[in-house]
Formats: structure tokens, C-alpha cells, sequence
């Protein structure tokens, strides 16, 4: 055969067959090679587009987070273009749970991001209208308290016209006779057996019932309440004590919710003390359970031989045979004994009343005491409708009754410690807040107002200040002539804190002074139909909280109704004038004014305090989702 005058044999055919052959594979080979390539592009631009779909997703998550973290506004849902990719933005609220999710779409490349945040937060039960501590409260002619009062220290009345509608209870004396308070290294207990349950031995130096213990203290994580134990000493020990027995004297419970992530004294009382004798060994025993992220530190001093006996360790307290082990140096501790007289004096108490002695009272209930008077005992016999509510009712005089306990104080100075560190958090706050004259919104933080005028957080008149986080003012803060303070909504059902204290100088400085006209309320805001009131939530507070500690100058100082704020004098004296109208108020001392009042909410005993939208969050998720 002739091709194009070619003469192709058997041969050639052969060939030409082969060339195709070979041409159609290189080509096949070619189109997948070129086809691997191709999807090796695209594949690698879709990580690329999908890389950048999820960097996006995060930078929307991240700005959602600086949002609610510094108080800026934000919309629930939002969506906008980022870098090219369309991204949606949703922030819920739930409880304390704070969800920001955010979907990013890059180029069909869809990647989701979720984080959670948690409020970080503190219950403290407000149990009473008016608790006091061992400085007594002092009554002006018809001041009132609706509600029970709880002091321990005295409490004198003006006359018939101091009135408490509810009941009364003045604690037994106590006084300090022991305190250690080296701190040198520090003692971890709770966490890794055999360091389980802690012990301390102690001598009394008086013979007298046990009413309180303090601690420094602190917390990791959030263990649950434990037990703190009073117990026996074997006697093995000589001079030093032994180990402690199983023989239980007294008991309280570990309460955790005033023990700080921080360094701070708290104090445990006990309901039932225990009668200690002067010069024997006894043991505080702190019962706990294992956890590695849930435990307790004890501050201590490394050295021994001071006379305060040993501390030990052990794994079980309560077993069979528990084994105590002689640990490093002693706790940081205060021993405080009771048995000093103390009294109800010149007041009407509408229910019962409980104190070592009475004076010269109207009790329209049941009375528990040592001592009464004369008159006080008949007016329990025979009461009168013109100092008790109808329908009378023949009260009980119950001689011989036990001194009520020593309650100790809501909150301890770990708490405080706690809630310094939160505002510190935030950040140093423009000092020019000081003198703030127009409306202002004020994020966690410290505001340092020592060298402004009269050293003081003292805004203009009539203007608006909504904090949004804890705020802690280096100085005095004076609230006067209309000035309205609330908190951010973002607070919810919770409440908040602003705190004076200027540390170095709390005897003349870290004042309250509210005056004039001012309307302090919760997250819900005001009112200002008059009477000025606070919206709903009513379980939403401010807390005020001086840490001045002077005897002879106010810590706090009162003359206005305020709705929505809890003022507590941690070391110092409250002063609530004539015609102020409080919900709660509580102080190391506490004078009430003539026609002073304060009318309990019983919200206050739920009362939960957190660091609000400007701070004190912890972020409990950060995670991709479909």
C-alpha cells in the first residue's frame, strides 16, 4: 500500500499505530496531570479562602469581645463586609452567660467561631435590714428599722420613739486575744493528698467561750463550702501540743463566698461556741476535699516556736485512724473569746428581743437575757397598743438565756481584695472623671482622685453617671444635688460595686458622703416621677463600700433616700441622717439619726455582686461550630 507515494509496509504500520498510541497517553497523562494541578489550585486556594473565612470569623469574634468587655454598644445581631468576606455577628445574653457567635462567608468558604463568657460573681446574703459589728448602733428618737437587726455590740435607742420592727439580737462581747500574722510562705492545702484537711493548734489565754476565728486566706477556683472545726488535743505533744483528736467542740461552715482569689482576713463565727479553758491546747481544723483545680491557701509563717502551737496535715480527719503530719511553719490566724456584757437599751422592738442585757425597753415579744430592769420586764407582761402593734400579745421572759453569737460580717477583706483587683483590671480611668460636669459613663477601672479638690470624686450637680463595671476611687466620693447614679443594664438581675479606699490612709481618708437629692439605682434605671424610685430589676444594687477606719470621723455619711444602693462600713462608723430612707445599711458602727429609716428588701439576702459588664469575666468557651 502507497500512502502520499509513500510505500508503508508492515512495518510502518506498525509504527504509526505505536506513535498514536504513545501521543494518546501523553495526552491523557498531560489532562490528569493538568487536572491534579488544577485541583491542587483550587484546593489550595480553598484553604487559603477558608483560612481567611476563619480569621475573619475570630476578628468579628474579637471585636464582638472588646464590645462587651469595655462596655462599647452593640447590636444582638449585625453584618457587615471584612477583608471580603460578609460576616454575621450575634451576641446573646442568658444568665450570666454572655454567647458571641460569628459566621463568616469568604468566596463560599464558611467558618463559624463561638466564645462564652461568664460573669464572675459573689453572693452575699444581706440576712438582715441593719447588721452591725462590735461598735454598737446608736438610735435617734424615731429612727426605725423595719426589719431584724443583728449587732455585736451594743444598741441604744433615744427613747420610745427608736423603734426595730422585727427582731433584735445583740451578740455577747469578744475580744482579740490572740493574733499571728507573719507571712512568709505560703500553705496549699485541698488539692493533692495527703494535704487534705489542715490544722492549727492554739492556747486561750482566757477561759471563755469561742465566739470567732480569722484566717488569711485565699481560693483557687471555685471550691464549695467546707467545714471548719474546733477539736480536742490528744495531749501527746508536751508543750507543743499533740495531734487533734475526732472530739468536736464546735463547727462552721468553710463559707467559700468570702474567701478570695486574693489575700484577706475572714472571720468564722460559730453558732454554737464552744466554752475553751485558759492554757489548753486546742485545734482549728479546716475539713476539705481533694480537687487539682478547686483548693486553698493559707498564708504562714515559717518559723516555730512562737507559741503558737503546730500545724498538721492528713488526708482524712475523720478516719478510722487518721494520720496527722507535722507541716511547716503555723497559719495566719486570730483567736477571738467571748463573755463581755453587752445590752439592749431605750428602744421599742415590735418581735423578740435577744441580749446579754435589758434596758429599759419595750419588748413586744418574747425576751431573752441575763439581766432586765423592772420596767422592761413588766412592759414583756403587759404591753401597750401605744408602743405594739394590735393584737397584743403577753410575751415571754426567758431569764438566763444564752448570749446570742457573734455574727460575723458579710463581707471580708478578701472580697474587697477581690473586687480592687477586678477595677485594676480595667485600667488606670481618666482622673478628669473627678469633676465630671456633663453626663458620664464610667468602665471598671481605678479612678485616682487624691489630688483633686478635697481629694474626692465630687461630679457637677444634676448630671447622670452609669458605671459599668467596679470602680475603684482612690479617695472620697461625695454624691450630692441631684446627681443620678445606676448601672449598666448589662448588669441584669446583678448588682455592683464602687469602692472608696485609699490605701495608707484610711483614717482620714475612703469617705461616703450622699446628699442632696440623689437617686442611686440598680441596672433598671430611675423613676424620676416623684418620689424619685428605682425600675424594676429590684434585685439589682449598687454597693457602696468605705474602707475609712476611724472611730471618730464617718465613714459613710447619709442624708437622702437611696432606693437602689446597700452602703457598708467595713472598719468605720455609717451615719444616717434625719429623714433618710435606706434598704440596708452595714457597718462596723452605725448611728441612725433622728427620724432616720431603714426598710429591709428581702432580695438582699441573694444578693449577687459581680464585676459587670466592664470586667471580672471569664471566658468558659472559645471553639469553631458547624
Amino acid at each position: 500500500m502507497e500512502l502520499a507515494g509513500i510505500n508503508l509496509g508492515k512495518k510502518g504500520y506498525i509504527a504509526l499505530f505505536m506513535i498514536a498510541i504513545l501521543t494518546g497517553l501523553i495526552l491523557v497523562i498531560v489532562m490528569a496531570l493538568t487536572n491534579i494541578v488544577i485541583s491542587k489550585i483550587k484546593i489550595s486556594k480553598n484553604i487559603v479562602y477558608s483560612a481567611q473565612s476563619y480569621y475573619s470569623a475570630e476578628s468579628a469574634v474579637e471585636d464582638g469581645l472588646l464590645r462587651v468587655l469595655s462596655g462599647y454598644g452593640y447590636s444582638a445581631s449585625s453584618s457587615f463586609a471584612l477583608d471580603g468576606a460578609n460576616i454575621t455577628l450575634n451576641i446573646t445574653q442568658a444568665g450570666e452567660v454572655t454567647t458571641i457567635e460569628s459566621y463568616s462567608d469568604y468566596l463560599s468558604n464558611q467558618r463559624n467561631v463561638r466564645t462564652m463568657l461568664t460573669i464572675t460573681q459573689d453572693d452575699i446574703a444581706f440576712h438582715y435590714g441593719v447588721q452591725v459589728g462590735r461598735g454598737g448602733l446608736t438610735m435617734g428618737n424615731n429612727s426605725e428599722i423595719e426589719g431584724n437587726i443583728y449587732s455585736d455590740g451594743p444598741i441604744t435607742g433615744g427613747g420610745s420613739g427608736s423603734k426595730i420592727d422585727g427582731d433584735a439580737f445583740v451578740a455577747t462581747g469578744m475580744s482579740n486575744t490572740h493574733t499571728w500574722s507573719v507571712y512568709n510562705t505560703d500553705g496549699i492545702f485541698g488539692k493533692t493528698s495527703p494535704v487534705i484537711d489542715v490544722a492549727q493548734s492554739f492556747k486561750p489565754a482566757v477561759s471563755a467561750n469561742l465566739s470567732q476565728i480569722s484566717l488569711y486566706i485565699k481560693k483557687d477556683g471555685n471550691p464549695t463550702d467546707k467545714t471548719l472545726r474546733i477539736l480536742t488535743d490528744d495531749g501527746t505533744g508536751g508543750a507543743m501540743s499533740g495531734s487533734p483528736t475526732k472530739t468536736e467542740l464546735a463547727s462552721d461552715t468553710f463559707d467559700t463566698s468570702k474567701i478570695g482569689s486574693s489575700y484577706g482576713w475572714v472571720d468564722f463565727s460559730f453558732s454554737s461556741p464552744a466554752f475553751l479553758t485558759a492554757g489548753t491546747w486546742y485545734w482549728i481544723v479546716i475539713d476539705t476535699s481533694e480537687s487539682s483545680s478547686k483548693y486553698f491557701t493559707i498564708a504562714k509563717d515559717s518559723n516555730k516556736g512562737n507559741g503558737n502551737g503546730v500545724s498538721k496535715y492528713s488526708a482524712d480527719w475523720n478516719a478510722g485512724s487518721p494520720v496527722w503530719t507535722e507541716d511547716t511553719g503555723d497559719f495566719d490566724f486570730k483567736i477571738w473569746m467571748g463573755g463581755q456584757s453587752t445590752y439592749l437599751e431605750g428602744v421599742v422592738v415590735s418581735n423578740d428581743a435577744h441580749a446579754h442585757e435589758i434596758r429599759t425597753s419595750y419588748i413586744c415579744g418574747d425576751a431573752y437575757y441575763q439581766s432586765i430592769d423592772a420596767n422592761s420586764l413588766d412592759f414583756v407582761d403587759n404591753p401597750t397598743s401605744a408602743k405594739c402593734d394590735l393584737p397584743l400579745t403577753v410575751g415571754t421572759a426567758n431569764s438566763g438565756a444564752d448570749d446570742p453569737p457573734v455574727e460575723a460580717l458579710p463581707i471580708s477583706d478578701s472580697n474587697i481584695a477581690d473586687w480592687k483587683a477586678d477595677a485594676q483590671a480595667g485600667g488606670i480611668l481618666d482622673s478628669s472623671l473627678c469633676t465630671a460636669n456633663t453626663d458620664i459613663s464610667i468602665n471598671a477601672g481605678v479612678l485616682d482622685c487624691t489630688g483633686a479638690p478635697g481629694g474626692a470624686f465630687q461630679p457637677s450637680g444634676g448630671i447622670e453617671i452609669v458605671l459599668n463595671g467596679t470602680v475603684w476611687v482612690k479617695g472620697n466620693i461625695i454624691i450630692s444635688n441631684g446627681i443620678n447614679v445606676r448601672l449598666s443594664s448589662g448588669y441584669g438581675s446583678k448588682s455592683g460595686i464602687i469602692i472608696a479606699d485609699n490605701p495608707g490612709n484610711e483614717t482620714t481618708s475612703g469617705k461616703i458622703t450622699v446628699e442632696n437629692n440623689v437617686n442611686i439605682c440598680g441596672s433598671g434605671g430611675f423613676d424620676l416621677t416623684p418620689p424619685p424610685l428605682c425600675n424594676p430589676p429590684l434585685s439589682s444594687y449598687i454597693l457602696m463600700l468605705s474602707t475609712h477606719s476611724s472611730d471618730i470621723t464617718n465613714a459613710i455619711t447619709i442624708s437622702n433616700n437611696a432606693d437602689g444602693a446597700i452602703f457598708y462600713a467595713h472598719n468605720g462608723i455609717a451615719d444616717v441622717s434625719n429623714n433618710a430612707d435606706l434598704k440596708e445599711v452595714t457597718a462596723y458602727e452605725l448611728h441612725l439619726e433622728e427620724n432616720a429609716k431603714v426598710t429591709y428588701e428581702s432580695g438582699l439576702a441573694s444578693a449577687s455582686f459581680t464585676s459587670g459588664p466592664g470586667g471580672g469575666w471569664i471566658i468558659s468557651g472559645w471553639n469553631e461550630f458547624e
